[in-house]
């Protein structure tokens, strides 16, 4: 064998130097590193392209994976929890208890759908309307139904993009939504009907600016979930196999070795029964599968694809899994911490500021209007003002968490309010309540 001449070495060194080089900015780079990489052009278009197939694909993943139901689940529990608490400012006592308690009443059945659906579907829609009698109804409304299909200028900058009718100056005047969900039983088709922007509430989380629809939380693992699900079952049926050892006979003289069995053919189907020895002839041997191999790493593997997927839906591979084999109580807290802060990221700037604050507003200007509340002049800023206490989180360590707040509170660095409300309760409620406890407790020691 001849020996590559120096020419060819040089150039070979040449070409891997020139392949491994890295100079400016690697990212806008180019070479075959970058081959088949995804990109995003258009972000506006392509969410709105992607946003039905991955829809359908995460609701599939949801009702049958189990990962895909515990993600979903995982983050309804984190922004809905137990129900958010309702706090009306209006100087009348008795009129803020009776708003706080009309106001939950309404809401906090519907807030589990509402997360469940913008956390599968990316968005969750709901409708505000006056039935024959009067009363106020939420309407939660299926993403489908405000119809994704119908875009068209409308003339001097006014526009309906995806379902969602806009003004020249880019507000959003009216959702234009299907008199029934695409696929309902019974469905009539018929054009979509237009509601003003007011009367219907738009929940969301933009992922780029100018993004008009939702893209469901799932997208960046349907994929991966997809193949880590087939992974699985292949995984089991291994396994299953693997409790069924299959022998094969090598029988080269045609003696059939020495078993007995049914012949089909040519062939012979032997079994050994427990206990059973065999004493083969000159030339012939017996070998078994082993198709239980590997599976120690497989499932190792397996770990570690459920590590990315925990990461790409913001969830720990803890939360996800429920594997704490491998976890400590300190690495837990941590990841714990982390999930917390977007969690109250998120309740803030989604349930609060998209859905509890506009429907508070919007609730108490229809209950003026029909007249249950005297909100005329500058009474309707007394309604108008309200707090919300979003559902507070369980103590992983109580002893020391109870002594971290209290000191914090007699350092000055907290309030007592801060830290009630970090526990999902109000410090009115509190104090009532502590008031009343006091006053048992005085009661029990005259007698």
């Amino acid at each position: 064998m001849t020996k590559p001449s120096r020419q060819v070495f040089r150039a070979a060194q040449r070409g891997l130097a020139k392949l491994f080089r890295r100079s400016g900015i690697e990212a806008a780079g180019g070479g075959r590193r970058w081959d088949g990489a995804s990109v995003l052009t258009s972000p506006q278009t392509a969410t709105l392209a992607a946003r039905g197939p991955a829809q359908i694909r995460a609701a599939g993943q949801y009702l049958n994976t189990p990962f895909g139901q515990k993600i979903v689940e995982a983050w309804v529990s984190a922004l809905a929890g137990k129900g958010w608490q309702v706090r009306s400012q209006h100087p009348d006592t008795a009129t803020a208890r009776g708003l706080n308690e009309a106001f939950e009443a309404l809401v906090t059945p519907l807030l589990p759908l509402l997360v469940r659906a913008l956390v599968r579907d990316g968005e969750g829609f709901l409708r505000i309307q006056i039935t024959a009698g009067g009363d106020i109804r939420l309407r939660p409304i299926p993403a489908e139904q405000v119809d994704p299909s119908l875009s068209r200028d409308l003339g001097n900058g006014a526009r309906i993009v995806a379902g969602i009718e806009f003004d020249a100056e880019d507000e959003v005047t009216a959702y234009h939504i299907l008199p029934e969900a695409p696929g309902a039983p019974f469905v009539t088709y018929k054009d979509a009907v237009r509601v003003p922007a007011r009367d219907v509430l738009h929940i969301f989380d933009p992922l780029f600016p100018g993004q008009v629809r939702g893209l469901s939380w799932l997208t960046p693992v349907l994929l991966k979930m997809r193949d880590r699900d087939d992974a699985s079952d292949a995984l089991l049926m291994q396994m299953k196999t693997a409790s069924l050892i299959t022998g094969f006979v090598r029988d080269l003289d045609g003696s059939l070795a020495g078993f007995d069995g049914t012949t089909e053919g040519n062939a012979l189907n032997v079994a050994l029964e427990p206990g059973a020895m065999r004493i083969l002839p000159q030339g012939a041997d017996v070998t078994f599968s082993n198709p239980g191999a590997g599976i120690d790493k497989a499932a190792d593997f397996l770990r570690a694809q459920d590590r990315e997927i925990a990461a790409g839906v913001g969830l720990t591979f803890e939360a996800l899994t429920g594997d704490l084999t491998q976890t400590n109580y300190s690495s837990a807290r941590v990841g714990l911490l982390d999930f917390r802060r977007r969690a109250e990221m998120l309740q803030r700037q989604l349930i609060e500021g998209q859905f509890l604050r506009p429907l508070w507003r919007r609730w108490i200007e229809l209950r003026a209007l029909a007249g249950e509340i005297d909100a005329s002049g500058a009474a309707l800023a007394d309604f108008l003002a309200v707090r919300f206490v979003p559902p507070g989180w369980q103590w992983v360590d109580p002893k020391n968490e109870v002594e971290a707040d209290a000191r914090a509170i007699e350092a000055g660095l907290k309030s007592r309010e801060e830290v009630v409300a970090g526990r999902g309760r109000d410090i009115d409620d509190l104090n009532d309540e502590i008031a009343r406890d006091t006053v048992r407790g005085a009661g029990s020691a005259a007698a």
